[in-house]
């Protein structure tokens, strides 16, 4: 049965990037900072730009715990291109359960337009079938996953939300103490945003987004994204586990970032070619071994 939830704009990569802890107290020392809210929440968007640059490989573990009680897990591999001046490129490889292995999601963004997305069923015809998903299809739930498939193909916020610097707070995360800025987002007039309403806590010295909450058309908590411990990649601060949570029927999503690596050489364009998904080979890449 496909679990049709949705999950708001705040999240990584293909997956990369966001997170959570005790709260300290709140002060009003960010306000002197000299930063706008729109301006920390464009640096968040910047932050995680420059990590898409050149070519990247990840292996993600999702694990979903369902609203009634059952859950689910999946592998997959990860395989993103950034370059000036051209789109951006991500192909995600099902690794696990086998009866989905070799499911192919591709997400291609144009500078300045959205991403056209396509999903290659290996099980369909004598060569496997690919497909291109239209705009309702995007906003469906990612192998079950407390994410969309737009949310795996796209990743900005600062052209959805307008923010507002409400002070700072201290967060936990393992043995971490990482000082925030708190911003209290709004959706832009006429954005593509899930939610009218959410906060999010930045970190000030990554502009890493530690944590967010999503509120519905009623004011009510509905989303919300924890870290659960940290890392480093290519000298930036990110997160190596993550929980995405629904308030509301508490369903999950736990993220686990298994690897990330650059590979020696840029990944071809080719590989991103909806025409290619049937003959693409994991193993040249290093995946599914």
């Amino acid at each position: 049965m496909e679990r049709k939830t949705r999950w708001s704009g705040f999240v990584p990569l293909a997956i990369t990037v966001l997170v959570i802890g005790a709260l300290g107290a709140m002060t009003l020392g960010a306000l002197a900072a000299g930063l706008t809210g729109d301006e920390i929440l464009q640096k968040v968007d910047d932050a995680a730009a420059s990590l898409d640059k050149g070519s990247l490989i990840s292996v993600v573990q999702f694990d979903n715990v369902y609203a009634d009680g059952t859950n689910a897990s999946n592998v997959f591999a990860g395989m993103g291109k950034k370059e000036e001046g051209k789109p951006d490129q991500s192909l995600i490889y099902f690794e696990k359960p086998d009866d989905v292995a070799g499911t192919i999601f591709l997400s291609v963004k144009p500078q300045g337009k959205d991403a056209r997305m396509w999903l290659f069923l290996p099980s369909l015809g004598e060569h496997g079938m690919y497909k291109e998903l239209v705009a309702n299809q995007q906003k469906q739930s990612f192998a079950g996953s407390m994410l969309s498939f737009k949310d795996m193909g796209n990743r900005s916020y600062a052209d959805k939300y307008s923010a507002k610097l409400m002070g700072e707070e201290t967060l936990t995360i393992g043995d971490e103490h990482r000082v925030c800025y708190v911003l209290d987002l709004t959706a832009r007039p006429g954005a593509d945003a899930d939610y009218p309403s959410a906060k999010a806590w930045v970190d000030k010295e990554s502009f890493l987004m530690l944590k967010s909450e999503d509120y519905n058309e009623s004011g009510k908590l509905e989303r919300t994204m924890d870290i659960l411990s940290l890392t480093t990649f290519d000298g930036q601060l990110l997160a190596s586990k993550m929980l995405l949570g629904n308030a509301l029927d508490n369903s999950s999503t736990t993220i686990t970032f298994v690897k990330r690596q650059r590979p020696k050489n840029q990944i071809p364009d080719s590989v991103f070619d909806p025409n290619n998904l049937a003959t693409f080979d994991p193993t040249a890449y290093g995946l599914n071994n």
